[in-house]
C-alpha cells in the first residue's frame, strides 16, 4: 500500500494517476474543507461530496484518474492506494 498527501486546491488537483489495473483507493479528508471529487472536469457543483474528517473508499477503473477541488484556499486529504504491481 502507498500512503501520500494531496493538497486539493481551487483547481482540478489529480488525486488518483491512472494506472493499467482497477484498484480502490481510500480517501481521509483530513484539512478542514470540503472537497468534491470527480473527473477532469469535475467542480464544486459536479463533484462527490467529502466533508471533513469523513472517510471514503472510490473504485477506480483501469486507465481512469481522480481529481479534487475544493471552493477556495488548499485543502489536504489523506489517500491509500494498493500496491498492485
Amino acid at each position: 500500500m502507498y500512503s501520500t498527501k494531496v493538497t486539493i486546491a481551487a483547481t482540478a488537483t489529480l488525486v488518483v494517476p491512472s494506472d493499467d489495473k482497477p484498484r480502490t483507493v481510500y480517501i481521509h479528508n483530513s484539512g478542514g474543507l470540503t472537497i468534491y471529487l470527480g473527473g477532469s472536469d469535475v467542480t464544486t457543483l459536479t463533484g462527490f461530496h467529502l466533508g471533513n474528517n469523513e472517510k471514503q473508499d472510490f473504485f477506480v477503473p483501469t486507465n481512469e484518474k481522480l481529481y479534487g477541488i475544493v471552493g477556495n484556499d488548499t485543502n489536504d486529504i489523506l489517500v491509500l492506494t494498493p500496491d498492485l504491481d
